[in-house]
């Protein structure tokens, strides 16, 4: 449940003691819609079947809007149904995405394995740290088994490649997968782009956030940055499902106004086995 819930239902009293039922009408059309998503998630929070850390709500002229995630076809209805009983609800537009299976763990890696992944993306990081060109980009490295992958948003073609270089130089990587994303920023006055990078940031934990909540998704795993109201996603996913899922979600927090989603759907990787020579006759 949002922490802004609590805060919901508490002007939800103030105002039921304050205007009271003849007053009602005189309620701005925002804080109606504040009242009525406030009710539908203290619905959900109450509701012993639902999970409602997993499911977002947003209300427009009495008009709500589900979206998220539930495991089964008879939670997303029973969201809906719970949904339309509120008072104030004048329609439900139900957009939950049904997962029935929660992504399967990838293969359990061994100590000394994690030890050497982590070396790996450790030294690809440092070595980007050398570059003055890199500094301000939120690179995201990770490995398994040898094999990186590089999420982000980056200037340049130039940039991009210039990364994937190094990383596959680094000692020890066997493959390079460069998620990266192209996405010039516009130039704007000093005080102007200050200004805008803090609405970014702040939009860009709210997502992240969101996604963090939702426990068919691995924020580990994604890359999110938000640029003028354009929420770019990058990272890996298991299924074509949960990275419409990401896309969803992203789309339903305040401030994020378009998604640019360049998730990759690949699946687990699967160790190798060790080659075994074959044996000789005598």
């Amino acid at each position: 449940m949002r922490a802004g819930s609590a805060l919901v239902l508490c002007v939800c009293g103030v105002v039921a003691a304050v205007w009271g039922p003849r007053a009602q009408a005189a309620v701005p059309e925002p804080v109606k819609d504040a009242l009525i998503t406030g009710r539908v998630e203290s619905t959900f929070l109450l509701n012993e079947q639902l999970n409602p850390f997993n499911i977002n709500t947003n209300t427009k002229s009495g008009v709500v809007t589900l979206t998220g995630s539930v495991d089964d076809p008879t939670s997303r209805q029973l969201a809906e149904d719970l949904a339309r009983s509120v008072t104030g609800v004048v329609d439900v537009v139900n957009q939950i995405e049904v997962v029935e299976t929660p992504p399967g763990a990838r293969p359990r890696r061994s100590f000394s394995q994690q030890v050497r992944d982590k070396s790996i993306s450790a030294s690809i990081r440092s070595r980007l740290l050398y570059h003055k060109q890199f500094s301000g980009l939120k690179i995201d490295v990770k490995t398994e088994y040898g094999r990186v992958t590089l999420a982000g948003v980056v200037r340049s073609e130039a940039e991009k490649a210039a990364i994937a270089d190094i990383a596959a130089t680094t000692r020890g990587v066997e493959r390079v997968s460069n998620l990266l994303t192209v996405a010039a920023k516009e130039s704007l006055a000093p005080m102007d782009a200050a200004g805008r990078d803090f609405a970014d940031e702040w939009v860009e934990k709210r997502v992240e956030t969101a996604l963090l909540m939702n426990r068919h998704v691995t924020l580990s795993s994604l890359n999110v940055e938000v640029n003028d109201g354009l929420c770019i996603l990058t990272g890996l996913v298991d299924s074509p499902v949960q990275k419409d899922l990401v896309g969803a979600i992203a789309l339903s927090v305040q401030g994020v106004e378009k998604v640019q989603n360049d998730i990759r759907v690949e699946g687990p990787p699967v160790e190798l086995e060790p080659l075994v020579p074959e044996e000789t006759a005598p």
